[in-house]
């Protein structure tokens, strides 16, 4: 471990002052933050148990996979073109929705993500696309 010299350390020790000074100023602004990481804990501890995480995850997985079956039927109904049009869009867009959450939420690190990722992007770009030629053509 580097020992620092009398000059650095006085430094060191103005640097601390003035961040333990930016953050009383922040402080004082802003009354409603809690004093700490366990007081912010407490407070949102409730809202944890009502709304865990997976809830979110899985929950909007099954709204995007309701939507998608419902887009499916809509498209094997056998509508006029113009519709066709529209009920394909909504497929595409409801495809989109189910690759970003799979990429963001089901899969955090390694190749598998990138892999999502990419398709995420791409499906993306891929949406924009064809609204603009159904929109404009």
């Amino acid at each position: 471990m580097k020992q620092l010299t009398d000059a650095e350390e006085q430094q060191l020790d103005a640097k601390i002052k003035e961040e333990q000074k930016r953050q009383q100023v922040l402080r004082e602004m802003n009354p409603d933050l809690p004093e700490s990481f366990k007081a912010a804990s407490a407070e949102t501890q409730g809202m944890r148990r009502i709304v865990p995480e997976y809830l979110w995850k899985y929950g909007f997985l099954v709204v995007i996979l309701f939507l998608l079956a419902f887009s499916v039927f809509l498209s094997f109904k056998g509508q006029d073109s113009d519709s066709k049009k529209v009920s394909n869009l909504n497929l595409m867009i409801v495809l989109m929705l189910l690759f970003n959450h799979i990429a963001i939420y089901f899969t955090k690190t390694g190749w598998k993500s990138w892999v999502m990722k990419t398709v995420a992007w791409v499906w993306m770009a891929l949406v924009l696309v064809y609204m603009y030629i159904s929109w404009v053509a």
